[in-house]
This record gives structure tokens, C-alpha cells and sequence, in this order.
């Protein structure tokens, strides 16, 4: 799975050059250390001096190259998680409706939000650590061969011990990393859909039953956690045990040589700044190569979530469909869909809806007026039968070119939280003019002119500052903006006053370039005339 853009290769370049350098000059601290006391006790005031400013450049440089291979690594944390967050999330938009709805969204939202974590913290975080690591345990055993060949032979006896013990805890860390991936997933659905219900809750004195399965679901979770911590804590104590057994074995081994006078008092205290330098990555090593391997279960699911190559073809063929408007028809023949094998929800159903025409398909609920309109709109292709849109079949146009002809005013609004303007226009850019002529036909200037900020007004959570007749009007102005040639009104007006409802559906029925398709309950006696054809479904 790739974790950055090409543009940020050379940023973790960067980054990987400089901690390998800042780890080797890390190393190199303990030959000044040597130096200045070998010059100390030999008395030697002129070289004291000298080595003083060389260990002050060194520092300087040592700073600066740090503080570069901290802020580069920093921007390529920033970069990666932005990256990621991208992809997983234009993915997650670019499922067809069945592979979307497979999935509850709070999966989605811990891809985007935990897994994401995860992998900065338990697999960038340590791989870019691991080589600065690697570097520094490098540089370290090469200057202590230089330094004594015998120490560095005790220390590589404990090395062989310290590297069993991840490799025999991989695996299982692996197992629990993606057990509490998945709970946190779980969690995530459970706490959503808890906040979600929080009327129903108040409003039927369940809180006591929620707050018991809130428990239990927070418990699983952070069980889930301290049974992946646990196994990285026999993991930490057994590498601090280590780290403390290899700095007493170096320590009496470095002073049974200078008493022999085979190192100089330099040399000793250099052996145990060094044991120190060697113990340290090999403990981070061991400490996070576990994480590194455990955490591979979570790239992966965020890597599914990522494939959009079936998408990749969806504009293939755009050219193909390049017109303005309806020209003909919509024409449905032997239109068949079930959501089940066994359930048929429309069975060789025949529809023409030709231009410039007006039609209201009524039927009771369950008929499948709603699946129809999901049909027409391309929300569901693996129907049998044909739909076609001026001859073009539905199943084979880009769902951009489907949307450029079909605008749907569904009955359940949803809004953003943001203001009325950017939920009419929805990104786009349109002239005042447009907007203006907007709000007259969908009749919102009369509810706009009673608020402070106007179109500029903020809606809250799904619209939760507007009443339902606001909302609607504002379903109303987002397809009448962008001018679409075909209409389908999903009980559009239902939660709009009869009067107001019966004027915007009038204004919408005499507009005649205009295809209108109503889907509907009960109509509006009034306006029965308006309509070219009547399609009664279930009947």
C-alpha cells in the first residue's frame, strides 16, 4: 500500500538521510567523551581546550541536523495521514451503493479516523525510528570493535537473546492488534448509533438499558486494547531488563581491562556511554518491530478501502453521451429488480417517460416507487430488463452524465452543517441571478427574509436549526439550481403547507421544457390535470 504521494518521495528522503546522519553523529559522542578525559588525566591543558571546541561544533551541527530530521519528519507525518485519510475516503464515495451499504458508516469513520491513527503511530511513527535505530546500532559496533573487540563480543551474545523474543511475539501481537482493530470499528458503530438515538432514548427512559450497552462495549474495546498492551509489555520489561544486565556486564568487563591496563580511563567510561548507545536501539528495535508487524491487518483493510480501480473507467466514455437535455425519452422495458431473489419489488414493468412531459407514479408504500427512483437515477444497475435515456443505456452512462439530466427532491432531506448557501449550491459557483431565481421557485424569500444571516444562515446538524418545510425548500432550490432537464419529486413537498406545496409543484408542472416525474401517495386534486400520464404501481 502506498502511503504517500510521489511529490513526497523526496521528503522522506529527506527525512530518512538526516536521521541516519543525526544516529551516526549520536554515536560518535562517545569518541569526544574519551578524548576528553584521556586529555584530563594525562594533564594536557593546550589539547583540553581544542577538544572543548571541537565537541562545541559538533554539537551545533548535531542540533541543527536534528532539529532538520525532526521538522521534515514531522511534514511527512502530516503529509501521509492527509494522504491517506484522502484516498480511503475517495474510495469509501466511489462504492456503488451496494458495497456502501454493505458496510455500517462508523466502519468508515474508524478507517478514517483509528485505523489511520494506527498506522502513523504504530507503522510510520516506528519504521522511520527502526532506521535511525539501525544506524546508530551500526555506528555503535563499529567503534566499540575499534574501542575492544571483547566487550562488542559479550554484547552480540546478548543481542542473539534479545531478537527471540519479538520473533516469537510477532505473531500474536499481530492476532491482537487486529482483534482490537476490529472492536474499535465496533465501538465506533455502537457510540454512533447511541448518539443518534438520543431522542428516542429520552424519549422512552432507555438510558439505563443504553448506559449498560455503552459499558459493555467500552469494555470490550479496552480489554481488547490491554490484551494487545499486555503482550507489548512483556515485550518492554524484558528489553529493560536487558538494557540493565548489559550495562553492568560491560561495565565490570571495561574495568577488569583497564585494571589489567589494556584501556585507558577514557576508554572505560567510553565502553559504558556505548553499551548504553548500543542497548538503546536494539531495545527500541525489539520494541517496535513488533508494531510494525501487528499492524499489517489494518493497512490492509484500509488499502480495500482505498481500490478504486473499478471506478478508474467510469468517464471512459464520456464522449459518447455529450448533449444538452432530454432529446426523446426515458424509456423503462421488462423492468425487473429484487432486493432478494426470492422478493421482486418490480416485475416487467414497462415505463415511458418522453420529454417535456409531466407524470405522477402513484402507489401505496412498499410498491417500489422509491426503487424506481433509485433505477432511474443509476443508484442500482444490476436490475433486468432496460432503462434508457435517449436510447443510451443506463447501465453503460457515467453516473455524472446521469446526474447531469436527473435531479431527485427526496423527501427525507439531508442537509450539511454548514449554511443555506453551500447546501443549494453544494460546491459549485452560480450568479446571483441563479440563486435569486432559485429561492423564487423552490419559495424560500419568505422564511430567508425572517433570518439574520439570510442565505448566508447556518442549518446546524442535518438542518436541525430549520423546520421540515425549511429543509424541503432547500432540497427544492438544490435541483431547480443546476437546471437538469428531468425532476423526480419523492413526496418533495410533504412536509411543505398544502398551499405552498401546491404552488411550487404548479410552477414546476408549467415550466414545459421541463420533465416532471411525481412520485406520490395521495395527489393534489387540483393538479391532476396538469399531469400527461398517471402510472399507478402495485395496483
Amino acid at each position: 500500500m502506498t502511503l504517500y504521494k510521489p511529490k513526497d518521495r523526496l521528503l522522506l528522503g529527506g527525512t530518512i538521510l538526516l536521521g541516519g546522519l543525526s544516529s551516526l553523529l549520536a554515536a560518535f559522542v562517545s569518541i569526544f567523551l574519551q578524548r576528553v578525559i584521556d586529555v584530563a588525566v594525562a594533564g594536557e591543558i593546550r589539547e583540553f581546550y581544542r577538544v572543548l571546541g571541537g565537541m562545541a561544533a559538533f554539537l551545533l551541527a548535531f542540533g541543527v541536523i536534528s532539529f532538520s530530521e525532526a521538522l521534515l519528519g514531522k511534514i511527512l507525518l502530516r503529509n501521509v495521514t492527509r494522504y491517506l485519510r484522502d484516498r480511503v475516503f475517495k474510495g469509501v464515495m466511489k462504492q456503488d451503493p451496494k458495497e456502501y451499504t454493505a458496510q455500517n458508516t462508523a466502519d468508515y469513520l474508524s478507517a478514517l479516523v483509528n485505523d489511520v491513527k494506527l498506522v502513523e503511530d504504530n507503522y510510520l511513527v516506528p519504521l522511520l525510528l527502526c532506521f535511525q535505530m539501525a544506524v546508530l546500532f551500526l555506528a555503535t559496533l563499529g567503534i566499540l570493535l575499534y574501542l575492544s573487540p571483547l566487550v562488542t563480543f559479550i554484547l552480540l551474545l546478548f543481542l542473539v537473546l534479545l531478537f527471540a523474543v519479538p520473533a516469537l511475539m510477532g505473531k500474536k501481537l499481530q492476532e491482537r492488534q487486529d482483534a482490537y482493530s476490529a472492536q474499535l470499528s465496533s465501538f465506533t458503530a455502537a457510540a454512533k448509533d447511541f448518539l443518534n438515538g438520543y431522542e428516542v432514548i429520552r424519549g422512552y427512559s432507555a438510558l439505563h438499558c443504553i448506559l449498560g450497552r455503552f459499558h459493555k462495549v467500552n469494555k470490550d474495546t479496552a480489554d481488547k486494547k490491554f490484551a494487545a498492551d499486555r503482550l507489548m509489555a512483556v515485550n518492554e520489561s524484558f528489553s529493560d531488563i536487558f538494557s540493565s544486565l548489559t550495562v553492568i556486564v560491560i561495565v565490570f568487563v571495561a574495568a577488569w581491562q583497564m585494571m589489567q591496563g589494556k584501556v585507558s580511563m577514557g576508554t572505560l567510561l567510553a565502553l559504558i556511554q556505548l553499551s548504553g548507545t548500543f542497548v538503546t536501539p536494539v531495545v527500541i528495535l525489539m520494541q517496535n518491530i513488533p508494531k510494525i508487524q501487528g499492524i499489517k491487518p489494518v493497512m490492509e483493510h484500509l488499502a480495500e478501502l482505498m481500490d478504486i480501480s473499478r471506478n478508474e473507467g467510469e468517464d471512459s466514455s464520456r464522449q459518447e453521451y455529450e448533449m444538452q437535455g432530454l432529446q426523446e425519452a426515458i424509456r423503462c422495458t421488462d423492468l425487473t429488480f429484487s432486493y432478494a431473489d426470492d422478493q421482486k419489488v418490480l416485475e416487467n414493468e414497462d415505463f415511458l417517460f418522453e420529454a417535456g412531459k409531466k407524470y405522477a407514479v402513484v402507489g401505496q408504500s412498499g410498491c417500489g416507487k422509491s426503487t424506481l427512483i433509485k433505477l432511474l437515477t443509476g443508484y442500482f444497475r444490476d436490475f433486468q430488463g432496460q432503462i434508457e435515456i435517449d436510447g443510451h443505456s443506463l447501465k453503460e452512462m457515467p453516473q455524472e452524465e446521469i446526474n447531469r439530466r436527473i435531479a431527485v427532491i427526496h423527501q427525507n432531506v439531508f442537509l450539511f452543517d454548514t449554511d443555506i448557501r453551500d447546501n443549494i449550491c453544494l460546491g459549485r459557483q452560480y450568479s446571483d441571478e441563479e440563486i435569486h431565481k432559485a429561492l423564487m421557485e423552490s419559495g424560500m424569500e419568505d422564511f430567508l427574509a425572517g433570518m439574520e444571516g439570510g442565505i448566508d444562515s447556518k442549518v446546524g446538524e442535518n438542518g436541525q436549526l430549520l423546520s421540515g418545510g425549511q429543509r424541503q425548500r432547500i432540497a427544492v432550490a438544490r435541483a431547480l439550481i443546476r437546471r437538469t432537464p428531468v425532476l423526480i419529486l419523492d413526496e418533495g413537498t410533504s412536509a411543505i403547507d398544502r398551499e405552498t406545496a401546491f404552488e411550487i409543484e404548479k410552477r414546476l408542472l408549467e415550466r414545459r421544457e421541463l420533465t416532471v416525474i411525481t412520485i406520490t401517495h395521495h395527489m393534489d386534486e387540483r393538479l391532476e390535470g396538469e399531469y400527461d400520464g398517471i402510472l399507478r404501481l402495485g395496483v
